[in-house]
């Protein structure tokens, strides 16, 4: 009987004090989810590196000059000319998945399939000028290794702020693969770095601003910390050399960084390292 009442007026006392204001549960936060993000953000990046490849004028009408495009790429002219006052309209094909490796091989060792169209208002390389990119569920596009290919449906407003300068917008941007459908809304920045030689050895991209992600369970919040760069050569050019992330979710209140460049050697690979309430983790996104 004297161990009944211990043992009740234990339990007492362990409801009355047992929830104090520092007995807080965090949910321990998994990389894969976090990684599974920096993936489709990276497809999602990729859509300037085929784009800038046709966005002068020059370019647009001297196909043979295009680079990051594959041979079997078609280039239809649906506007040809500025004069008529409502720009200029290109679509850019990359034909069926078909099967594996699904997609074409573009100069950039990236896959892609399916049709995105450009729409410019003026000669993209003067101040103001506007470039949407439209990718429809009508005609699908996809970009990916060859055997993972992630679809991306929505509208890119890329508006030339100065020679240098780009903001690029999108609200509401789906991108979907095997392990990913997630919405994204973007804000960023981009600054070309063009280096001072004859050759294009060192010339970048760096990507400033925020991203938000939603796949309909789970939000999270991108923050660039420091400019994420990518290089211009091809061995280089579909990766993210450098740069930070953090990462706010809303299933954990865990702290959140990501590093591009773990090694500080601008590598030309996958590799990163995720940092969780100082723990880290590198992995290959």
């Amino acid at each position: 009987m004297t161990l009944l009442r211990n043992i009740t007026f234990c339990f007492c006392i362990s409801l009355f004090f047992g929830c104090t204001k520092n007995d807080i549960v965090e949910i321990i936060d998994d990389h894969k989810s976090t990684e599974t993000n920096i993936s489709v953000v990276s497809e999602f990046l990729s859509t300037f590196d085929i784009i800038k490849d046709v966005i002068t004028s020059e370019n647009i009408f001297n196909p043979d000059k295009l680079t990051v495009l594959p041979l079997g790429a078609e280039i239809v002219y649906a506007d040809t000319t500025f004069a008529d006052g409502d720009g200029l309209d290109v679509l850019l094909k990359f034909g069926d998945l078909g099967s594996s490796p699904f997609g074409l091989l573009c100069n950039d060792s990236k896959y892609r399939a399916g049709t995105i169209l450009l729409s410019i208002d003026q000669d993209y390389l003067i101040d103001n000028s506007t470039l949407k990119i439209s990718l429809s569920k009508e005609e699908p596009f996809f970009s990916g290794d060859g055997e993972e290919m992630t679809q991306l449906v929505g509208d890119i407003k890329f508006k030339r702020l100065n020679s240098d300068r780009i903001s690029v917008k999108c609200n509401n941007f789906k991108l979907k693969n095997s392990v990913a459908d997630i919405s994204m809304n973007a804000d960023l920045d981009i600054v070309e770095v063009i280096e001072p030689s004859m050759s294009e050895i060192g010339n970048h991209i760096c990507v400033a601003g925020n991203i938000g992600l939603s796949n309909g369970h789970e939000t999270a919040t991108f923050t660039i910390t420091s400019p994420l760069q990518k290089q211009s050569d091809y061995d280089c050019l579909r990766f993210i050399s450098n740069g930070e992330l953090q990462v706010e979710k809303s299933s954990t209140i865990s702290d959140i960084t990501v590093d591009f460049d773990p090694n500080q050697d601008e590598g030309c690979d996958r590799l990163i390292v995720i940092t969780t309430n100082g723990k880290r983790v590198f992995t290959h996104y």
